[in-house]
């Protein structure tokens, strides 16, 4: 059973117990790249790093105290949120409802502190660059969006992450850190009673100021069909990139068929992952995209896919095509195909055992719960939608694909 309550101060949380011996406790807070602007663009994700550094209060640092009883933590920034998460044995669950009230508040940011995590963000800046699949990711965005705030990356612009201050980043930290634009997410060992009450004991007091990092959601840019030739560096692989831009959880009907496609498409996807960032997916032999590898037509096929809360782009990546205009025509070929009984059959069968995969896990459960909540008001949401995208017949299918079709960006790198 979940239990849903709100705090006087706004923090909204949402415990479920688990029989197991374990306890995830995630705090998720409105507010990624969608909420950043000139000067600021990366902020969000310099503010994650921050937030792993001093914080007053703390008897030690979050790494020394999770890994001292032998836990697991991380965080991670997204174009719609910041979460960060505490997998603990469910008899030092305290710790984490302790560590995540002084992280909303009590972070330090000390110059020094700040001066180093901005080195360690603009060497993963460094890192993306080096990588020609976010190179080229990179560029469909900027083409599929005019001022959206999807058109950048979550890593952010280097000129800003270069300039801009610690106090700038603070008074960012001081906006949006607070419980009305914050959930709490407590899944595993401790009863709901328990987290009740401690949520209470830490998170009670802490004052209601602060803004939402909520926004309507809206689209703008891409409205056809657009193809781009780049010149490939001599030591990179030859590749091509196929997006198509595609509904997010504000659409809720949308998402459902979303969902199916991929699997069809596709094969195979997590609907969480963990406690990592998503990473382009090489597709299982038994997905329609593996038919370019079987056909000849490329080495290798990946797809990318995330949900977001605004539309976002679905993207696939095929190594060493020999043709890409016929590859590209194939590809669309490909998702247009009205899917077969057995084919839909195999893929909500597929869906069905990931989602219950996802909510025998704590941590996963966890997440699934926190992202509902945030993109739709209500935890349980987003596992309705995955259940009733079992429900999509082939008509459905074929009419959604159509209209994706139409919005679509391809990129030859060679």
């Amino acid at each position: 059973m979940v239990r849903i309550f709100r705090l006087g101060n706004g923090l909204t949380v949402i415990a479920h117990h688990m029989p197991i011996d374990v306890v995830a406790i995630y705090a998720f807070y409105n507010v990624g790249a969608k909420n950043e602007y000139p000067g600021v663009f990366g902020g969000s994700h310099l503010v994650e790093h921050m937030l792993f550094r001093r914080i007053e209060g703390l008897r030690g640092s979050v790494d020394e105290l999770i890994e001292g009883v032998g836990g697991y933590f991380n965080g991670f920034t997204n174009y719609d949120y910041t979460a960060y998460v505490e997998v603990l044995p469910t008899e030092y669950a305290e710790l984490g409802f302790e560590i995540e009230s002084k992280r909303m508040i009590n972070a330090a940011f000390d110059s020094g502190e700040f001066e180093l995590e901005r080195k360690i963000v603009l060497s993963e800046f460094d890192m993306n660059e080096n990588d020609p699949d976010f190179r080229l990711m990179y560029r469909a965005s900027m083409i599929a969006w005019d001022t959206h705030p999807y058109r950048y990356a979550v890593i952010g612009l280097r000129d800003d992450l270069n300039r801009v201050s610690r106090d700038e980043l603070f008074r960012y930290y001081r906006r949006y850190y607070n419980p009305g634009n914050a959930v709490l997410v407590v899944v595993g060992g401790l009863s709901e009673d328990k987290a009740t009450e401690l949520a209470n004991k830490y998170f009670g007091n802490i004052g209601s100021g602060g803004e939402s990092g909520a926004v309507k959601p809206w689209d703008d840019g891409l409205q056809g069909r657009v193809r781009v030739e780049l010149k490939a560096l001599s030591d990179e692989t030859p590749r091509l990139l196929i997006t198509f831009k595609v509904p997010g959880a504000h659409d809720i009907d949308g998402l459902r068929r979303l969902i199916l496609m991929d699997f069809v498409v596709s094969g195979d996807r997590a609907f969480v992952y963990g406690l990592t960032s998503r990473e382009p997916m090489a597709v299982p032999r038994s997905s329609r995209l593996y038919r370019i590898v079987e056909e000849g037509l490329g080495d290798a096929v990946y797809s990318y896919y995330e949900v977001t809360y605004m539309n976002n782009l679905y993207s696939i990546i095929i190594y060493n095509v020999k043709d890409p205009d016929k590859v590209i025509m194939r590809v669309e070929e490909l998702i247009a195909e009205r899917p077969s009984e057995d084919e839909l059959g195999f893929a909500k069968e597929r869906i069905r055992t990931r989602l219950a995969f996802s909510m025998d896990s704590p941590s996963k459960l966890g997440q699934i719960y926190g992202l509902s909540q945030l993109f739709m008001g209500d935890p349980r949401m987003l596992v309705s939608i995955i259940e009733n995208a079992t429900k999509i017949g082939d008509t459905e299918y074929v009419n959604f694909v159509d209209k994706l079709l139409g919005r679509s960006i391809s990129i030859i790198y060679r």
